[in-house]
Order: C-alpha cells, then sequence, then structure tokens
C-alpha cells in the first residue's frame, strides 16, 4: 500500500469513528478499533505507527498520566467521556501531521478546520442557551433565533453554554482569516494531486474539470469568507467576554506578524487600558472583566480557582480525574454562596483544570506541548519560502494563542465535544514545521549543486590550462610539423 493510500484510509477512518466517540455508546470501542487500523498498516509497511513530531514527547507524558487519571476517579463513567475525547484528539493530530505532506494536503486540512468551526457555528445559532443579561444589546436577535438542539448540556435548558461556544470559536476565526489572506495572495497548488483517486480516463476528464471548478481560487476565497463571516457572527452572539479579549490578542499577534505596525497599535491598546485601569481602579476593573458571577450558580471565579488551587496541592501526582472537578471540589470544599441550580462544571482556568484533572505531571507535559508548539511557529516564521504559509502559521498560533488568553478566566477541558479542534491545530503546525523544513533543506540543496558545478568547471578549466601550457613547453608534435 502506498503513502497515500495509507494517508487517505486514515482520513476516512477518522471520519468515520468521530462521531462514535464524540458521543459515547456501545459502538465506541469498535470505533477505536477503527482509529487504529491505518496505525497497524503503516506499522507493517513502513515500520513506524505514524511520523515523528516534535511534540511526541508532550504528548506521550500526557497520554501517560490519562488513565492514572480514570484510575483515581471518584466518577470513572464521567472519566471514560473525556478518556475518548483525548484519544480522538491525539489522532485527528496524528492524522494531520501524517497526511499532510504535501501542500495541497495542508490546504485540505486548514479548509476542514474552517468548515467544522463554521458548521459548529451554524449549529449554536440553533442551540445555545444566550446569555441576555450580558451588555450588548442582541435581545432582538436572539428572539428571532429559532430553538432546534435540546438536551446537549446540563446549563439552562440544556443547550449550548455560549462561553464554551465562544471558546471554541476563537481558535478558528484567526485561522479562517489567515486563510482568506494567504489565499488573496497565493492560489493553492497541487491539491488534485493530493486527491488524486486514479479515476480511469473517462472519468479522469469530469473529475478534473469538477475539482479545477471547486478547487479554484475564487470558490476557496468564497468558502473562505462565508466560513469567516459565519464564525465571527456567532462568536459576537456568545457575549463571552474572555472570548472577546482573546479574539483581541490573537488578531493583535497576527496583525504582526503580517506587518511590524501592529506593534504600536498593541502599545496603544495597553496604554488605553493602563489609563482606564488607572481611572476606575484596578482591582475594580479586574473584577468587572473577570468575575465570575454567574446568575445560574452565584459562583464567583476567584471563589472557584482557590478550590482548584487547593485540590491540586492535596492531589499533586495523580489529580482528583478527568471531570471530576463538580463532584469534588462540592464534597471537599463546597460553596457557601451557590445557588441550587447545579455543580460548578470545571475550573474556569484550562491550566488550572489540567492540573487538577491530570496532576502536576499533566499540567508539566501540557505546557511543554504549547511550549513546543510556539517554538515551531517561531521556526516557521523564520525558515519559510512561502509567504502563503507563513501566514497559515501565524494564524494557527493567533488561534491557539486566543483560546489560551480565553483559558486564563474560563476552560474547555481536555476531551471535551470541540476539544478535537485544537489538537487539529496542533497537527497543522506539526505538519506544517515538517514541511517548510523539508522544503527549505530542498532549496539548500538545489542552492549548493549551483556552487559545486563552478568548482567543478572552475577546476576543469585550470587543468586545460596546464596541459595547454605543458604543450606549448614541449614544442610543436609531428601533427603539427
Amino acid at each position: 500500500m502506498t503513502e497515500q493510500r495509507l494517508n487517505q484510509t486514515e482520513v476516512v477512518c477518522l471520519l468515520v469513528a468521530a462521531p462514535f466517540l464524540l458521543f459515547p455508546s456501545l459502538l465506541s470501542v469498535p470505533a477505536l478499533l477503527v482509529v487504529l487500523v491505518p496505525w497497524l498498516l503503516r506499522w507493517r509497511v513502513r515500520g513506524a505507527p505514524t511520523v515523528r513530531t516534535p511534540m511526541d514527547a508532550p504528548i506521550l507524558c500526557l497520554l501517560l498520566m490519562v488513565p492514572v487519571a480514570v484510575w483515581c476517579s471518584p466518577v470513572p463513567q464521567e472519566s471514560l467521556r473525556k478518556l475518548l475525547g483525548i484519544v480522538l484528539g491525539v489522532c485527528f493530530f496524528y492524522g494531520v501531521a501524517n497526511s499532510a505532506r504535501t501542500r495541497g494536503w495542508m490546504w485540505c486540512w486548514t479548509l476542514l478546520l474552517v468548515g467544522g468551526g463554521a458548521a459548529i457555528a451554524l449549529l449554536s445559532l440553533f442551540g445555545t442557551d444566550w446569555s441576555t443579561y450580558k451588555t450588548l444589546p442582541l435581545q432582538s436577535i436572539y428572539q428571532r433565533l429559532p430553538r432546534l438542539i435540546h438536551g446537549v448540556a446540563t446549563y439552562g435548558a440544556g443547550g449550548f453554554h455560549p462561553n464554551e461556544v465562544g471558546g471554541t470559536l476563537v481558535l478558528v476565526v484567526p485561522v479562517a482569516l489567515a486563510a482568506c489572506m494567504a489565499l488573496w495572495s497565493d492560489n493553492p497548488g497541487g491539491l488534485t494531486a493530493a486527491l488524486d483517486a486514479h479515476t480511469p480516463y473517462p472519468r479522469a476528464r469530469t473529475a478534473r474539470r469538477w475539482t479545477s471548478l471547486l478547487w479554484s481560487r475564487r470558490a476557496l476565497m468564497a468558502f473562505t469568507v462565508l466560513a469567516l463571516a459565519a464564525t465571527t457572527f456567532a462568536l459576537v452572539l456568545t457575549q463571552s467576554r474572555s472570548a472577546y479579549v482573546g479574539l483581541l490578542v490573537g488578531l493583535l499577534v497576527l496583525g504582526v506578524a503580517r506587518s511590524r505596525w501592529f506593534l504600536v497599535a498593541l502599545v496603544v491598546i495597553v496604554v488605553v487600558a493602563l489609563a482606564l485601569g488607572w481611572h476606575v481602579g484596578l482591582e475594580e476593573s479586574i473584577e468587572g472583566l473577570v468575575q465570575a458571577q454567574s446568575v445560574r450558580l452565584g459562583v464567583g471565579r476567584f471563589e472557584i480557582w482557590h478550590r482548584a488551587v487547593a485540590l491540586m496541592q492535596d492531589f499533586p501526582y495523580t489529580g482528583i480525574g478527568l471531570n471530576a472537578f463538580p463532584y469534588v471540589s462540592e464534597v471537599l470544599y463546597p460553596y457557601p454562596h451557590r445557588s441550587a441550580a447545579g455543580l460548578v462544571p470545571h475550573a474556569h482556568n484550562n491550566l488550572l483544570q489540567v492540573g487538577v484533572d491530570l496532576g502536576m505531571p499533566g499540567l508539566v507535559a501540557y505546557v511543554g506541548l504549547l511550549v513546543v508548539f510556539a517554538l515551531c511557529a517561531w521556526r516557521i516564521d523564520r525558515l519559510a519560502r512561502s509567504r502563503s504559509f507563513r501566514l497559515l502559521a501565524a494564524g494557527i498560533f493567533a488561534g491557539v494563542l486566543a483560546h489560551q488568553v480565553y483559558g486564563l478566566t474560563d476552560a474547555i477541558t481536555l476531551g471535551a465535544k470541540p476539544g478535537f479542534l485544537l489538537w487539529m491545530l496542533l497537527g497543522l503546525m506539526a505538519a506544517l514545521y515538517r514541511l517548510e523544513l523539508a522544503e527549505s533543506a530542498g532549496y539548500a540543496r538545489q542552492e549548493a549543486r549551483p556552487s559545486r558545478t563552478l568548482v567543478d568547471a572552475h577546476r576543469s578549466i585550470r587543468r586545460t590550462d596546464a596541459h595547454l601550457r605543458k604543450g606549448e613547453t614541449n614544442g610543436p608534435t609531428e601533427e603539427d610539423n
């Protein structure tokens, strides 16, 4: 089996198994086996189950802590759901890293990610418990949106929580914007080669015609612009202040990668923020931004953070288990003023949530994964020769950074249903790093070949001159006479 067939098989297996791992059932175990089939095939054909990436070590350390977190969990049935989500995310990471070895496949995964974000945005329009008590006057829009999805969460009426929708969409918006800018400056070639199905000649002509139409720059630009508009519109409707701040930081970083003049805008925003904080009061400004006053729960974020830190101190090596925070925190450190609307679902901070779930070893592995991701983005920005791929790398980095800034005051737990988008972004960065390093090495070899040719030509000329001088010294030959 060729490498291309293996990559196509892995992508198909991922897409088939993903629904059964996102929504656990009796079919989740067969879905896990389906996901493992391409790994076993690659191990038999290539001698390794997957390609090597710079993020392998932290991912391995993170995966080693996951069974421990399930074993020590007081609610193993809840932890198993998160375990399936983490396994699916890691499979997406290596699925992207294995298949995105060409420019065509890189664009395919980027468009799939952007399209997935647009699909989440459209679903959120019909299934979110909108926060009508916040600042923006959007009640008239909320009233016109039909409610078609129920019973998918434990919040309010059982719909999506707007803060989690916002934290998911901030992953996608910078990538969609970067894809639009990259398509504006470069037509992605190689898509048809990446998706070559080796069809017979009568069908190949029609397939090539439709493929050239669908993967033209105009069609791809229209798709990414629509996806960007959908995700941005849904993100605004969430009224998530954490998502707004994260998106602002991500867009500023994307702008700095595009032009260093955006550093001026960054400095201006920082000065204005400090001036407002000085005028209003620093403590009041922080409280207004991150206070977890929840109409539903009546619990502050500082209360939640104190309990998360205490749990990390109590269980530093193993954590309390995946998805066990709402139950353990309520038993060990009950909230004195919490309403009866429901349990506090998570630690409202990504880093604290990972430390609570997986202990300090898991937190170190997670931070190491983010550090390696940032180093790959920095290396690509310095070495990449393709302007469009530098923009994509900047968009991927901006999306993950925006999500992490959002995660300072809120959280989407590891293994949550939208978490696979984060793993796809990590996989895209790893694949882009491998691809750009390979292209840079090939360019260096091509640059080195002419220099060696010039050296050889110079040596040949010197030998010829030496022979000529030697012939002149020896005098005329018989043929000359």
